[in-house]
């Protein structure tokens, strides 16, 4: 019996140590919701705003704040992060 639960244990560690982490590389997207940072891609709409930022691209994921309005990206907030950032 103890022969079972231990290879049982063993299994279940090289299962835990041999599965990768799908979340590795988004470790440090620059900030979260707490921050009052946001994370979206950028859609055509977006680009009239954003447009003047260098790299913008449609499909790009972006982290930013609102300004105090609400309404608006604070453009010198804008950042383009790792796409898995927005998948989160």
């Amino acid at each position: 019996m103890i022969h079972k639960i231990f290879l049982l244990f063993l299994i279940l560690l090289l299962f835990l140590v041999a599965c990768p982490n799908d979340d590795k590389g988004c470790d440090d997207c620059g900030g979260t919701i707490l921050d009052g940072y946001i994370f979206n891609e950028v859609t055509t709409e977006d680009l009239t705003v954003l447009g003047e930022i260098e790299g913008i691209v449609i499909g790009a994921c972006i982290r930013y704040k609102l300004k105090l309005d609400g309404a608006e990206f604070d453009l010198e907030t804008v950042k383009i992060v790792d796409d898995c950032c927005c998948l989160e």
